[in-house]
């Protein structure tokens, strides 16, 4: 009878093992990162058009002050230095640009604590029949802007949105 050499044939299969389930498991890994990132943008583009929609819905109600919303939004130092303190609503002598400044305040201050930046900018292709402003909400390493010419921005200047980008973008009339 022949004698056979089967030493260590036991353990080189055990490896084997070990090593196509650390192969699993690293894969499966990967997948729950990326479950969790996804869940985590999708939570912030809900918080983000909760808030938009809010603001829109005030600009909808104060149309005459679109230019104040869109100066408080961009951070235009002369319009944000107006006095609203003394402006609580609109029934208490409260013109309807102090208002604007009090809501864009209030919402930027929102956005600053999700560390959110926001902008304000006439919606591309809406010149020429009625005043649609769009508003940009960006986080993450994402500008809020419409631009061809700025790596980082939102959207490019025709409204559509840059690959990679980390934004959303509503509607105000």
């Amino acid at each position: 009878m022949p004698v056979v050499y089967e030493q260590g044939v036991g353990l080189i299969e055990v490896m084997v093992a070990v090593l196509l389930l650390s192969v699993a498991v690293l894969g499966f890994s990967a997948l729950q990162m990326r479950a969790v990132s996804a869940t985590d943008e999708s939570l912030m583009r809900t918080q983000v058009l909760s808030i938009v929609r809010g603001l829109s819905e005030n600009m909808r109600a104060n149309p005459n002050a679109l230019e104040a919303y869109e100066a408080a939004l961009n951070g235009d130092s002369t319009i944000t230095s107006i006095d609203q303190d003394s402006c609580v609503t609109l029934t208490e002598s409260c013109t309807s640009e102090q208002l604007a400044v009090k809501e864009a305040k209030a919402a930027k201050k929102i956005f600053d604590g999700y560390g959110i930046n926001i902008g304000m900018t006439q919606c591309p292709g809406t010149t020429a029949f009625s005043e649609i402003k769009c508003i940009i909400a960006a986080w993450g390493d994402t500008k809020p802007l419409m631009s061809d010419s700025v790596a980082d921005a939102c959207a490019k200047s025709n409204g559509t949105y840059k690959r990679g980008s980390t934004c959303v973008i509503v509607e105000a009339y």
